[in-house]
């Protein structure tokens, strides 16, 4: 289950972002991000963990990139979204390998997968709630207490789903 996960994760992750590019014109770093998701993959195969740290920083390095040059918002989200996800899955599989025989290792892959798609899923749609709405004109104060409420609440919802 955590291996399909990851293999779709850094498919979306990889192939947003090369599209991405692709779209922009930029078709060279299109076919790195091709590579990179492919090695990726295989370094997985071959349990080389530490790849994973350093293709999830290249990816968010590109998704940023991206924004900063007005590519297509949408599959900069997915990229960097995808690249977090396989991150993340690669280090879960990584510390499934030490667990006991006697584990719920099904369960403990369900559980995660269920946390893994409901905080991508809200930063995801927080993601593109930032995209359609725009607010000109904000005091500071406000922006500061808005920042500190999103904080608090995201704390609060991380906090609750280490508990199940």
């Amino acid at each position: 289950m955590t291996l399909i996960a990851f293999v779709l994760s850094v498919f979306l992750g990889c192939a947003s972002l090369a599209y991405g590019f692709s779209q922009a014109g930029m078709t060279d770093p299109a076919r790195w991000f091709v590579w990179l998701g492919i090695v990726w993959l295989l370094s997985q195969w071959r349990k080389l963990y530490w790849v994973a740290s350093i293709a999830f920083a290249l990816v968010v390095l590109g998704a940023a990139y991206g924004v900063w040059n007005n590519f297509t918002t949408i599959w900069m989200l997915l990229g960097a979204l995808g690249g977090l996800l396989g991150w993340d899955l690669s280090d879960f599989a990584r510390r499934l390998r030490y667990a006991a025989p006697t584990d719920d290792i099904a369960g403990m892959e369900r559980r995660h997968l269920a946390r893994a798609g409901i905080v991508a899923a809200l930063g995801l749609g927080l993601a593109l709630l930032s995209l359609v709405i725009r607010i000109n004109r904000l005091a500071f104060e406000v922006a500061v207490g808005l920042v500190l409420l999103a904080a608090l609440g995201l704390t609060r919802l991380v906090m609750r789903l280490r508990k199940y």
